[in-house]
């Protein structure tokens, strides 16, 4: 093989990779929040560039090609694009779009569809037990470890008070009302805090 030749076939192959790589735009990993997390893989197959994924794809339509301008919004953020079921957003951490990520979002990639939240565990919602109807009156409930819980009451069901907060030990817990009867009817409920 001639110099020459080989010369041909590697700038060939540079021109191809520099195509490829050219795909990719750095910058726009900068502007997602996380964006760090998953790199060009936010947006392409490969995280080197090339060919665009779902995500990438709603990216490309709300920016234009080589364009620095920012694009991440609450628009992209709602949106779903690999059908996994999760927003854009909360794969990346900021659900509404501003551009602020939750501190300690489980992260996820919006352009893999395999990648998705882990299901969260649902609260369990506690079992009211009214000990006293009378003066002082009185409840109990079981608490969940490390869960946090409000009493409230309300006389109209338009506005609650909150009468005490509770942390979850795994034990019940017992709560009386000592105060003075404002209304003829007062209403009670525990609140999962999150």
């Amino acid at each position: 093989m001639t110099a020459l030749r080989r010369n041909w076939i590697l700038a060939a192959v540079v021109g191809l990779l520099s195509v490829a790589a050219a795909d990719a735009r750095p910058w726009r990993v900068e502007q997602l929040p996380n964006g760090s997390k998953f790199s060009c893989g936010n947006c392409h197959h490969s995280p080197y560039g090339g060919p665009r994924n779902a995500f990438g794809l709603a990216v490309e339509k709300e920016v234009a090609r080589g364009s620095r301008a920012a694009f991440w919004s609450s628009v992209l953020a709602v949106k779903d694009s690999d059908g996994d079921g999760t927003s854009n957003g909360a794969e990346l951490g900021d659900p509404d779009g501003v551009g602020k990520p939750t501190v300690g979002a489980e992260l996820t990639n919006p352009g893999n569809s395999k990648s998705k939240p882990t299901k969260p565990v649902e609260p369990v919602v506690p079992k009211l037990v009214i000990e006293n109807p009378n003066f002082p009156f009185s409840l109990r409930f079981k608490t969940v470890k490390e869960q946090d819980y409000e009493v409230q009451s309300t006389a109209d069901f338009q506005s609650w008070t909150t009468l005490a907060k509770i942390k979850g030990t795994g034990a019940e817990k017992i709560f009386a009302d000592r105060r003075k009867a404002l209304y003829p009817r007062q209403y009670y409920r525990v609140k999962l805090k999150e």
